[in-house]
């Protein structure tokens, strides 16, 4: 059940004011979906965060990534895609990672937003109000989880707070979460190069992008874990840990936030304009 105080809890670095009638801020959204041997609980899954969807945007697509199950999680999706009208499927020809199946997301959202879900229900669907909500107040909204401490064992409690807190010291942020499945502006994430493509990739993305001046406002929801082996954000040891913040430090401390372009999105009629231009010259072609 979502935890309605922690949901209330907003925090935001240079926020967008919000809109006065409290409805859907962002034009359109696009909704990630990697999931790796989920057949037991995928359906429900996506049945409910479509419904969540439906409430807050009117423009919207559910993009499915098979990442390589032997399980029945292909044929799901591709029924649910034949029943969803928001919904396509997109089959990796193995198992690539959690990472790399964003980037695919990424490379191949049609919307103005972009935001992951795993597959297993990791988000349930009943925390995904207030981020929705708060979608076009800034151009990162950044989720964190509430209830972590009663959702992980104690081993992994402590390495996700000792992770979240090195980030922060590295470099020099106040982020309650790095690994909470934030909002992003897609124009602003296909400038960027991801090289992270294990655990450490959100981290990745939210320091460039805030080291880019981008705004991000942070929203408080309680998190769930529906499978025991899930296959997101897995911390896989100490040691692991180490070399994923070496190369993290590495690379943005390197990263130039100057190559970013911040410009003012697009209006819709806009976006459709140029998305027919690019149907048309790819047909003519």
């Amino acid at each position: 059940m979502l935890d309605r105080s922690a949901a209330s809890s907003l925090t935001s670095r240079h926020p967008r004011s919000l809109s006065d009638n409290g409805t859907t801020r962002a034009e359109s959204i696009s909704i990630v979906i990697p999931a790796l041997n989920e057949e037991v609980v995928l359906e429900g899954v996506v049945r409910d965060i479509e419904k969540q969807i439906a409430v807050f945007f009117s423009d919207y697509e559910i993009i499915l990534i098979n990442d390589g199950s032997t399980d029945k999680t292909g044929e799901i999706m591709d029924r649910l895609a034949t029943e969803l009208p928001h919904v396509r499927v997109l089959h990796n020809s193995g198992n690539i990672g959690l990472g790399a199946s964003y980037q695919r997301g990424v490379s191949e959202a049609r919307r103005t937003y972009l935001m992951m879900l795993c597959g297993d229900g990791g988000m349930p669907a009943a925390s995904l109000p207030p981020i929705f909500a708060a979608v076009g107040s800034a151009d990162i909204v950044a989720p964190y989880v509430t209830n972590l401490r009663t959702i992980k064992s104690p081993v992994r409690y402590l390495t996700s707070r000792t992770y979240t807190n090195l980030l922060n010291i590295l470099f020099g942020q106040k982020i309650k979460y790095y690994n909470g499945l934030p909002v992003h502006r897609v124009d602003l994430l296909r400038q960027l190069r991801i090289n992270s493509t294990g655990f450490a990739f959100q981290g990745e993305i939210l320091t460039k992008l805030l080291r880019s001046g981008c705004s991000m406002t942070e929203v408080g929801v309680a998190g769930a874990e529906m499978t025991r082996n899930s296959s997101a954000l897995r911390l896989k040891g100490l040691i692991n840990i180490a070399k994923v913040l070496a190369l993290l430090v590495w690379e943005v401390r390197r990263f130039d936030g100057r190559q970013i372009k911040r410009e003012t999105l697009p209006s819709s009629a806009h976006r459709d304009a140029e998305m027919m231009e690019g149907h048309t010259a790819t047909a003519q072609a």
